[in-house]
């Protein structure tokens, strides 16, 4: 393997060129990718681990994970997960110690490649005392380089998806296709029916209620042969009880109670659009090739939109939460393109 770049445009030390010089993607045995986050970055790294396990055929990829995000985790595309504690297993209110932490980490069995795919401080702890012969980051900050063998640059303005590929690609994968892995797995049934979520990870990310009522009555209105279902979500506050109430005598608006992770899945993947905030929930339909609108304004959008004709996302410059009549035209565009003008 030669790592091929140009200045500025990636880093790496003296040390990985050359053990890539003097190795081969076939002597790779064992490899950590590190990944502290919830599902829908869980999602955004799944084309990542599909050409991982293709480029090193050979090797055992262990997924790092934290305790308290294990929902939705791509175990069925690595050989094995470790989950790191943040906090005590017996009580989740007391924090572990950083001795308790890198004692976590020094157990950790020796990886040829480590891949932090997070770059946060626990992930750079984990880098800093895990016995790895490499490690392959994105650091934002120049002084991380001296904890990181390779690093590649990720910009707010490309797909996350594709910037964790580009790990793989400075090794010499020429893999850049966004497979997910799910095209076997959830049959696309192709039911008249619009999904519209509501909820985020955070409340400053999730558009106000009443613009979503008000899309959904627009958007039942005039797609009167399509069901528009509201999903909840499996916190306390993604019941969207609200949204459905003034909605409810409507024939073909429906609430939607939370479902077990296959069953949401293959709901998205029968369905032909969702429209939702910046949240997990759109990076599943994005998973299952289910055309999704997002709705963008606590942050930009270029980072998680695909460039794919089939999604969507709304915004406008200020950034401040874009109008009824906005997400309406997009949504009414999207439908019209993709199903109705066929």
């Amino acid at each position: 393997m030669r790592l091929n770049f140009r200045d500025g445009g990636a880093f790496a030390t003296q040390k990985a060129i050359k053990y890539f010089k003097n190795s081969s993607p076939q002597e790779i045995k064992s490899i950590m990718v590190i990944r502290h986050a919830a599902i829908g970055d869980f999602m955004n790294i799944r084309p990542f681990l599909i050409h991982l396990r293709n480029f090193f055929p050979n090797a055992k990829i262990t997924l790092n994970i934290l305790h308290t995000n294990l929902y939705g985790a791509p175990t069925d595309l690595v050989d094995d997960v470790l989950v790191m504690y943040k906090a005590d297993p017996n009580n989740s209110a007391k924090k572990t110690s950083f001795l308790n932490r890198v004692k976590q980490i020094r157990n950790i069995p020796e990886q040829d490649l480590l891949f932090d795919l997070t770059d946060s401080t626990f992930t750079l702890i984990v880098a800093i005392f895990s016995k790895v012969k490499i490690k392959i980051g994105y650091p934002y900050r120049s002084i991380k380089r001296f904890f990181y063998d390779v690093a590649t640059l990720r910009s707010d303005f490309t797909l996350e998806a594709e910037s964790v590929i580009q790990m793989l690609n400075i090794l010499g994968c020429k893999s850049r296709d966004l497979q997910y892995g799910y095209e076997n797995q959830y049959s696309k049934n192709n039911l008249k029916r619009i999904v519209y979520f509501a909820g985020a990870s955070v409340k400053n990310k999730c558009w106000e209620e009443e613009k979503f009522k008000i899309l959904i009555d627009r958007m039942s209105d005039k797609y009167l042969d399509y069901d528009h279902v509201i999903l909840q979500g499996i916190k306390d506050d993604e019941k969207f009880l609200d949204i459905f109430e003034s909605l409810k005598n409507k024939k073909n608006v429906i609430l939607q109670q939370s479902m077990p992770l296959n069953e949401v899945m293959q709901f998205l993947s029968d369905s032909r659009c969702l429209i939702s905030n910046d949240t997990g929930v759109r990076n599943m339909a994005i998973a299952v090739e289910t055309p999704t609108i997002g709705i963008f304004f606590a942050i930009a959008p270029f980072r998680y939109w695909p460039k794919d004709v089939k999604h969507d996302c709304v915004f406008n410059v200020e950034y401040t939460s874009p109008e009824v009549e906005d997400v309406y035209r997009v949504a009414d565009g999207l439908i019209n393109r993709l199903y109705i003008k066929i």
